[in-house]
Parts: C-alpha cells; structure tokens; sequence
C-alpha cells in the first residue's frame, strides 16, 4: 500500500516535472521512508494518547528513532510488518513504564535492563542492514556514537530517576533495552 501510494506521489511529480523521468525511483523511495516515517509518528502519537501518556510517548519516539538509526539491527521485509513491531514495542514501552511507576519500580530493576542492553550494543552495533551494508569507518563511528549516546541516556534516566520522574526513566531504559533486542535480531 505504501509503495503503491509513493509511486502514484513519484508518478504525479514525473507527470508535473518536479523530478526527472530517471530519479523517480529514488523519490519513490524517499516518499515511502517518508510514509513510513509519518506512519509511525502517528501511532506514537494514538498511543500517547489513548494511554494519556503522550508526552511520555514522545520522549519513546525520539529515543527510539534515534538511537535505532545508530545502531541498525532487525528491518521488517514489509511496512505492514515493521509499523506492527514498532507499535508493539511502542505500546510495550509505554505500558511497562506505567506499570513499573505504579509497582514503585527500584532503580536496580533499571540498571539490571540497561546493563545486557549496553553491552549488547557494545558488542553488536552497529547491525548491517542487507540493503545498506555500513562501511567501514563509518562503522567505528557509529559504534562510538552508540555506546556513548546509550549511556548518556542511562545519566539522564539516572538523573531523572533522583527527581522523581520514575516514567520517563523507566521509558528511557526499556527503549534502550528495545533497541538492544532489535540488534540482536538478524534479518534474513
């Protein structure tokens, strides 16, 4: 369906001569990773809503999308396929926040999910996708980025955690946990 509706968009744009004949595959491309890119900001944004949690939904988002674009790891062969990953890893994030603030979750329970997940990407990050392989330097680059970005994030749930934001620190480190998971995945 995404494909569809991004050749008719690409179609419309070759028709109009707002691209050329011979680029319309790239822009096909971009206006599906656009699509797609819309898609999953709207389900962040339903889930935010729907458990009255959209700021906290957000902050998952921006995390999310972030620290998976450093680190790689497992691509659905569909959209259809990915945005039901996505949501529900959007919906298990949110709901075990919210659960974790209500059981009075220990910072020890945080630590023991952020510990695997960064060493997990440590060790894995950045993943290979099949379609953009990662080059070398880039590589190193990303890994160093990943890591020191993940912790970062581990200070600021740390940080968030002593000021009585119990949620947001719990979103921070399940995603980074998701993202760690999703490395560790390989897509065949």
């Amino acid at each position: 369906m995404i494909n569809r509706l991004s050749t008719l968009i690409s179609d419309q744009f070759v028709k109009h001569n707002i691209i050329p004949k011979d680029a319309k595959d790239v822009y096909t491309y971009g206006v599906e990773i656009t699509i797609s890119s819309i898609i999953g900001f709207l389900i962040t944004l339903a889930i935010g809503l729907l458990f009255d949690s959209l700021i906290n939904a957000m902050i998952f988002y921006v995390i999310f999308i972030s620290l998976r674009s450093m680190t790689g790891g497992y691509h659905a062969k569909t959209y259809l396929k990915c945005n039901f990953i996505f949501t529900t890893i959007a919906l298990f994030v949110i709901v075990f926040s919210k659960a974790a603030y209500e059981i009075q979750t220990s910072f020890a329970l945080l630590t023991f999910l952020f510990l695997p997940a960064e060493t997990i990407i440590i060790w894995l990050a950045p993943v290979d996708n099949i379609n953009k392989p990662i080059e070398e330097k880039k590589r190193v680059y990303w890994k160093i980025t990943a890591v020191i970005t993940s912790i970062l994030l581990y200070v600021l749930s740390i940080l968030l955690y002593i000021n009585q934001h119990t949620i947001e620190a719990t979103i921070i480190v399940i995603t980074v946990f998701a993202v760690s998971v999703l490395c560790m995945i390989q897509t065949k």
